[in-house]
């Protein structure tokens, strides 16, 4: 099947502030800002939102080069409402289509953070030919199984298997511990991406901190090891955290960011 790009709102994309309506009565929230192509779409994390520091900082980056950019949320996050139960790695990833298909024209490239590398990875897979560079900021393929599954305990997975659910602690707001419905546990095992080849060629660049306490930063190198293309660069922060969001990993997002806007901005105009 041939894909095209889709915008329903017919000629010139939405600007600014924006819903997109979804099937079942959800609803994508997003801001859009206008520029040149290639554009950069940003994939937030788990239970973050498109307000984090990365993506306004990353959007203010973009506006001051003219590059296209656009946020959304993620269902179940932020302004994008969602039911717990219902919040799946294949939603996730099917709305993140839907949001390349709709909100968004030529060539972009994709920016994830952590659960956000993720779906940045399996959209890519479903619009190879929209996607001209990938960046994962401690991407985080897989972690519903090697990083949940794999790492609760016996009475956890009991519990979970039980009741459907298993509540975990949340080490940026322990007044707000995490409910995780067994759903996305299982959803996630039909999304797992590091046991085979990841079938992308477009050029990836992965930044990874090594004192991530949630991403160990070798799966950085995994993620680089199992793709099939060839211009892939892993940049390691030796005091980097999970967020790398301070201003001296804004800088390093900064140059990952543009040098693949530049370098995919020259090949077009040598062709």
């Amino acid at each position: 099947m041939r894909v095209m790009d889709h915008n329903p709102h017919g000629g010139r994309l939405p600007t600014g502030a924006g819903i997109l309506p979804r099937e079942g009565g959800a609803s994508i929230a997003y801001r859009r800002t206008p520029g040149k192509s290639p554009g950069v779409v940003f994939f937030h994390g788990y239970r973050s939102d498109m307000n984090g520091t990365k993506a306004l900082a990353l959007e203010a980056y973009c506006r001051g080069k003219g590059y296209a950019f656009l946020r959304y949320d993620a269902f179940g996050h932020g302004a994008s409402p969602g039911d717990l139960a219902q919040e799946t790695v294949s939603r996730w990833a099917e709305d993140a289509v839907a949001v390349l298909d709709s909100l968004t024209e030529g060539p972009q490239v994709l920016v994830g953070s952590s659960l956000g590398g993720w779906i940045a990875l399996l959209a890519a897979l479903r619009r190879q030919e929209r996607v001209a560079g990938i960046v994962g900021v401690a991407a985080a393929p897989d972690f519903t199984e090697d990083l949940m599954w794999a790492e609760f305990a016996p009475e956890q997975r009991r519990e979970m298997l039980e009741t459907g659910w298993v509540t975990l602690p949340n080490g940026y707001d322990p007044a707000s511990p995490w409910r995780i419905a067994r759903a996305l546990i299982e959803d996630g095992r039909r999304n797992l991406l590091l046991r085979d080849a990841i079938n992308l060629r477009c050029p990836v660049r992965l930044l990874q901190g090594q004192r991530d306490a949630d991403v160990p930063w070798r799966t950085a190198l995994r993620i680089a090891e199992c793709l099939a293309a060839e211009d892939v660069e892993v940049l390691l922060v030796k005091d980097g955290d999970h967020r790398l969001s301070r201003p001296q990993d804004m800088e390093r997002l900064y140059g990952v960011v543009g040098g693949l806007l530049d370098g995919i901005t020259a090949r077009t105009a040598r062709r």
